[in-house]
């Protein structure tokens, strides 16, 4: 093989992979997440979710709706996951896109939001005591 024909073909076999490199990042990509709070324990539980936080008291629940978009505005594959669900449990519920909050134990731990199997969004989860009978 002579070195002309050697560099034509190294220059071929360059320019397939920065083509196949650009049409990969030709597709839909991460745009944003909505996060609406569902049900709340009533009082004097603690129960919030907002864009932040999660908030819950041992043995109380609290929902949200959490749904993910790309740029085309379609909802993309989602996942919650908490980093210690031995302080907050994190599951799917009835609805798409629909989550509950279980405190267990008193303490704080992170949430991990992902769409299409990347982290979009962390939660810090509160779970604090069940407040005082009156």
């Amino acid at each position: 093989m002579s070195a002309r024909s050697l560099a034509r073909r190294v220059a071929v076999l360059a320019t397939a992979a920065v083509t196949a490199a650009l049409l990969a990042g030709c597709g839909p990509e991460y745009d944003h997440t909505d996060l609406t709070l569902g049900h709340a324990p009533p009082k004097p539980l603690a129960g919030h979710v907002d864009y932040a936080r999660i908030q819950v008291s041992v043995g109380a629940v609290v929902t949200a709706h959490i749904v993910s978009y790309d740029d085309d505005h379609k909802e993309m594959a989602a996942g919650l996951r908490s980093k210690d669900p031995t302080v907050v449990e994190v599951t799917g519920v009835v609805s798409p896109g629909d989550y509950a909050f279980l405190g267990l134990r008193p303490g704080q731990t992170e949430v991990e939001v992902r769409a299409d199997g990347h982290l979009v969004l962390i939660l810090t989860a509160v779970v604090t005591d069940q407040p005082p009978l009156p």
